[in-house]
């Protein structure tokens, strides 16, 4: 029989679900839940939501955002001339896949709103990922982080982001996109942070480079709250040329866009 008082893997430090959920265990019985709020720059006031307009300038990307441009350093061929790529560019595009390869992941990534209270959703299926749609998608070339979350673990199993605090500076992570092109982030840095503190104006706020942040929970797990005590936020940069090449190879592989616009069920 399952234990259901600890999530799996408890033991090492790991978490059972997102930063903005503090108790969202699958158990017979769950208990109540306390999430943690977008910071007031991030969500759009109910006079907004009335009319069906998202606000919040500094967050909520317009859709004639700038497309990313080549970096000075293209590759070149063996007499030193630029190699020409069939993308040209990253225009804006809703993330439909994440694939990490270093920590064996690959996932569906499933649309994240708001709840009525102002917090983030959390994927329902553990093995998922999600990304939140209210913000700026993977590959914009300005203003806050992308947003992807999911669950570490419960009381059966690894969930998806069980191991992203193995990943390491200099590892990728790839952000496939509902026009079928490929944008590529290194990470840059990993940090954990108490949920008590978490420090969302910080972690969320606009930057200048095309950024995403992958976030989950660990460190200790209280057993009274079923909840883990931290936060692990990975911050990752657009590595544009790498993402050129990716989505070359796709195109020229004829592989097919997955299927996007992902219900959280």
């Amino acid at each position: 029989m399952a234990d259901h008082s600890a999530p799996y893997g408890s033991d090492h430090g790991n978490g059972d679900d997102t930063p903005f959920l503090e108790s969202e265990m699958t158990t017979d019985e769950p208990a109540p839940t306390k999430r943690r709020r977008l910071p007031t720059w991030l969500i759009p006031t109910v006079a907004a939501l009335a009319v069906g307009v998202l606000v919040g300038a500094l967050f909520f990307g317009g859709s004639d955002a700038p497309a990313a441009t080549p970096s000075a350093t293209a590759p070149t061929n063996s007499a030193g001339e630029p190699i020409p790529h069939l993308t040209t560019a990253l225009t804006r595009s809703e993330p439909v896949q994440v694939d990490i390869p270093a920590i064996e992941v690959s996932s569906s990534l499933v649309d994240l709103g708001l709840n009525s209270d102002g917090t983030l959703e959390v994927p329902v299926d553990f093995s998922r990922a999600g990304w939140f749609t209210g913000g700026n998608y993977p590959g914009d070339p300005q203003g806050p982080p992308g947003l992807i979350a999911g669950h570490v673990d419960d009381y059966t199993g690894p969930a998806v982001f069980y191991r992203l605090r193995d990943l390491a500076v200099g590892d990728e992570v790839m952000i496939t996109r509902a026009d079928n092109t490929v944008a590529v982030f290194t990470v840059t840095e990993s940090q954990e942070y108490a949920k008590d503190a978490f420090p969302a104006d910080e972690v969320y706020a606009p930057v200048g480079d095309s950024e995403i942040v992958l976030i989950t929970c660990t460190g200790a797990f209280d057993q009274g709250a079923r909840s883990y005590d931290d936060n692990l936020v990975v911050r990752a940069t657009l590595d544009l040329d790498r993402s050129l090449e990716e989505s070359d190879a796709r195109i020229a592989a004829g592989t097919p866009a997955p299927a996007g616009d992902q219900p959280n069920v």
